[in-house]
Order: structure tokens, then sequence, then C-alpha cells
């Protein structure tokens, strides 16, 4: 099937100097850096260091010896490949307690170095160089996973269902691998479904690797099962927790963890926020040939982990308690909570919905509001409809040219100028399969359990397109309903900060840089009043925010 590889997981990324990378051989002087942080250990041949899906597990440095890794169970488990002297095992989950994405097994007798969870966070914020080896051979490991989707999770769905694509969406943003089986595209997808126990109602279904079977699950169901969730996090205390995990979100977690604090990160999806399902960024400082959303924020998240913040996925805060605080508490989904000493508000904003008749039900089926492969896959060679003349449409746009026939970008107003950036709209004017409609918007949707198509008010014409595919970037609303009067949104909804909030600021003492109503908790990034809708102004948000978080924190307040 299409989304299943062969092969080693050393082949994925064999050719040119990323191997190396990937797998790197230690020398003796590196080794015995590691032995300050571990101890050695004797396996005898058979001996197992861990298993896929275990949690807390330590890295294991091969002195003498080798080890197998090897993913899957049974007729299903197929080898990663073989590591000998001078090789280390783990990727990026290992530094959170995440759970294991593979299994390794001594095939010789061996000696190796043990080091656990808090040793190995120590070590690479501790050695420099050596740490530069580790990180960038366990960022690149979890990419070659993604590509290797042999064995592990098995997603089995539908195209016809909303909650089949969140699910993809949400193992997908969260780069843990799987493997998808489609009811109508696999034949293979009955034959499991009945293997397990299940019926097509019962989709979508998550098999995970010890053979537990998810009907329907929430996402959080299956982060628990798969070990992507934390499990240390209900009732702790922080002494900063950032409340969603976009770009502003990270930074502020990276800045803070690096500086001694303890940190808890949540959000409801995944780390990127809205910039996560960017296609390409390409007007972000330091990127020259531009960077996927997506990869901004897993080297985000890796920092986070280097640093040792808690990055809890997907956690919703749905309130916060504020009088007489801090501590603030803050009310979670699934009946936790925990409390912290300052908080920072990263939520963002969400695109806004139409108001058009059955949109709701459409989601999923023709309406979207991302584009990344998965949305382009369902596109390819066909005619769709971008809504909105924001950047993220325009990005979007140029993306999308790549796979459909043709493109058709939808705005209210006169031209693109106002709201896109001049590099976008050169690529859109220099693309021969899109068309910019102005003064169009769409005022119908069609068809059965499908979209099929729409109709559009023209420059004043009703007419109706066999359309079957269409995306919505329409402004943005401040995810803030969950602070309740805690603090002092403007008349749209976003956080006030600084000299903006003074109506109801309660201290003697000036407010702080991005600091809002409420002394303690912070905003930063789109879900802030007055923000530059822009990813590099969020990460500087974030960064700037720690500042005056740690002013606050010194006064005890």
């Amino acid at each position: 099937m299409s989304n299943k590889s062969s092969g080693k997981l050393e082949d994925l990324l064999a050719g040119g100097s990323r191997h190396y990378q990937i797998f790197p051989k230690l020398d003796e002087r590196q080794f015995a850096l590691l032995e300050r942080y571990g101890e050695r250990r004797k396996l005898i041949t058979g001996d197992v260091l861990f298993s896929e899906g275990e949690r807390h597990i330590p890295m294991f440095a091969i002195v003498s010896g080798t080890i197998e890794a090897t993913r899957g169970t049974g007729e299903n488990m197929h080898v990663l490949g073989l590591h000998g002297p001078g090789s280390f095992t783990g990727e990026v989950g290992t530094l959170a307690g995440r759970a294991a994405v593979a299994s390794a097994r001594a095939t010789s007798d061996c000696e190796v170095i043990v080091i656990d969870e808090e040793s190995l966070r120590a070590l690479v914020i501790a050695e420099a160089q050596l740490s530069e080896t580790i990180m960038r051979a366990y960022i690149l490991r979890r990419v070659a996973f993604i590509q290797d989707q042999n064995g592990g999770v098995l997603v089995i769905g539908s195209p016809a269902s909303l909650d089949t694509l969140k699910l993809r969406h949400f193992l997908s943003r969260n780069a843990h691998p799987f493997a998808y089986f489609d009811i109508v595209e696999h034949e293979e997808a009955k034959a499991l479904l009945e293997r397990y126990g299940a019926t097509e109602a019962d989709l979508p279904v998550v098999i995970t690797l010890q053979g537990n079977v998810l009907k329907q699950p929430t996402h959080r169901a299956v982060a628990d099962a798969i070990g992507l969730s934390p499990d240390r996090l209900n009732g702790e205390q922080f002494d900063v927790v950032v409340v969603g995990a976009g770009p502003g979100g990270l930074a502020a977690a990276v800045y803070a963890a690096s500086e001694g604090l303890r940190v808890a990160v949540l959000d409801t999806k995944a780390p990127g926020g809205q910039a996560g399902t960017s296609s390409k960024i390409e007007n972000y400082f330091g990127f020259p040939t531009g960077i996927s959303g997506q990869a901004l924020a897993g080297r985000g998240l890796s920092q986070c982990r280097k640093f040792g913040a808690e990055v809890g996925v997907p956690i919703e805060v749905l309130g916060i308690e504020c009088r007489n605080a801090p501590p603030f508490h803050l009310r979670l989904n699934y009946d936790e909570h925990l409390y912290a000493r300052s908080v920072v508000i990263a939520t963002g904003a969400r695109y806004r919905k139409p108001m058009l008749e059955r949109l709701e039900h459409f989601e999923g089926r023709g309406i979207y509001y991302s584009a990344t492969y998965m949305e382009a896959a369902f596109c390819a060679q066909q005619e769709l409809v971008i809504v909105g003349g924001g950047n993220s449409a325009g990005q979007a746009a140029v993306f999308l040219a790549g796979f459909a026939r043709h493109v058709h970008v939808v705005i209210r107003g006169d031209g693109l100028n106002a709201s896109m950036s001049n590099y976008l709209i050169r690529r859109i004017e220099a693309a021969a399969n899109i068309i910019v409609h102005t003064r169009t918007q769409i005022v119908e949707l069609n068809g059965d359990t499908q979209l099929e198509s729409i109709k559009w008010d023209r420059q004043g014409q009703i007419e109706e397109k066999t359309i079957r595919h269409v995306f919505l970037f329409l402004g943005a609303q401040p995810n803030t309903a969950w602070l309740g009067d805690c603090v002092e949104l403007d008349r749209n909804g976003f956080v006030l900060t600084g000299p903006d909030a003074i109506n109801t600021w309660s201290s003697e003492r000036p407010a702080h840089f991005l600091e809002t109503s409420r002394p303690g908790i912070f905003a930063v990034g789109d879900v802030r009043s007055g923000s530059v809708k822009r990813v590099a102004a969020a990460v500087g948000e974030g960064a700037a925010a720690v500042q005056s978080l740690h002013q606050f924190l010194a006064l005890g307040e």
C-alpha cells in the first residue's frame, strides 16, 4: 500500500552525508564523557534493552558487541538496523520520557554505558560538542522513523470521516509514525477490522503494537496508548506554564527552561500552532530557502526537550483561577489540573468560519482549514478553491498548485496587495494554474456526503461550479474563551498587555513588558492585541516575555 515503505531504516537516508549524522560513531574521548553521566553494564545475547512503547528508557551507548533495532512484532516485525561499538540508542522522545518507537535486543554479549533520562538531559546541556552530535542524530532519526512506516501503530479509517482526517493530522503533526489503511482503497482494511473485532461503524480504529484496539478514540486516548502524552503532569506546580505551543509559546518555553525555570507547555493539538500547518515559510530570518512550519516546530520542540521543558499534548486548558494568585490554578480536560507561579498565554488565533449552510457537514469531506501533503493528495489533478487573501492563503495556493490541475483564489476585496507579502503575490501571478477572483465569495455548498459543487457570487453574478475541495483561510479569531474574566480583552477578544491593560491593573508597580492586566500573566503572539501576525514576531515576543516574567518572579508576588 502507498503509505508503507520497505527496507532498513539505515537505507532511508543512506545517501550523501546524512547517514553518518544519523548513526555517528563515538570515539574514546566521547565515551569518557558519557561515563561521567552513566554506568557500564554487561549484557548477554538475547537481553532486551527496551521494547517499543516503553516509556522513560535510558540511552545505551555500545562499548562492545552488537544490538539489533526492530519495529513491530511477530510476522510484522522488521529490522531497522544492527548497531555495533561506538553507536548509541534513542531519538528526541527519549529526552522527554516518551514511548520508544522501536525495540532493541542484544545479538551478542555486550558492554554498554547506560544513561538515564535525567542524566541524559544534563549531558546535552553541559557537553556542547557531544550534545550537537547526539541531538542531530536524535532529530534525524525521528524524521527517518516517520518515513519508515512499517509496523507500529495502525490506523484504519474512511475518506468520508472527519474524525479519520483529524486523527491522521494529529499523528502526523506530532511526528508519530503510523500506517494508514483506507476502507475504500485498501483491501487489507476490512480484513484487519475483522481480525481485531471491529466494524466499519467503529471507524476510525487504532491498533497499537500491543494489540490494543481503540474504536473512535479521542486524541488523548490515542496519545495515552502510544506513549505520546505526558505521565507526570496532573497536580504538579511549575514556575511557568505556557498555554499554546505555537512559535511564540515554544520560544518562551525554550528561553525559560534554558534559564533553569521549571516549565510546562500545553497544547490541544500539536507543537507549531497555526504556523505548523504551513507548507513553507520563506520570509523567516535565517532560512533563505524557506522551512516548513512542521520542521520549524519540530526544532523548537527538540530544544524544549533538550532543556527539560514538559510539552503536554493533547492537553486543553479549560479555565484558570487567578484570584488570590499566584500560584495560578489551571483546570485541564480529563479532570486534571496544575499550578503555575506565572503563565504565558500563547493560544494564538484560529481561522474564522464563513456563514455557510452545511459548512460543518462538509468539514473533512471537501472543506479544509490547512494545506498539508495529506490534503494535497486528496485533490491531485483536480480543481480547487482557496478562500482568503493573507499569507496563509498565498502559501497554500503556491503549494497546492504543484498538485492540483487548477487553483482558484477567492477574495472579497479588489486585490491581494493589502494583505499578502509581495513574494507570494509574484509567485501566484507567475503560476499558470492559479487564478485570483476578486470581489468574489462562496454563497452555497452542495453535495450529499461529500462536497460536489459550489455556488459563488463573482462580482454580482451567481455561478455554480463543480468543485470538490475548498480551503478556508479567513481572518483570525483569538483563542481566549478559557480565560473567562481573568485578564482584560479588547473588543475583538484579543488579550490586552502593557499600557493598554491599565483599566483593571491591580498592582502598585507598573506592568512589565507583555504583561496582561493580571500580574504574573503574560501574552505573546497572535492572541495578543496589536501583535504583528508573523512567526518571527511571535518568537521574539516569546523570548522577551521570559525576561519580564523573571522580573515578576524575582519580586515574589
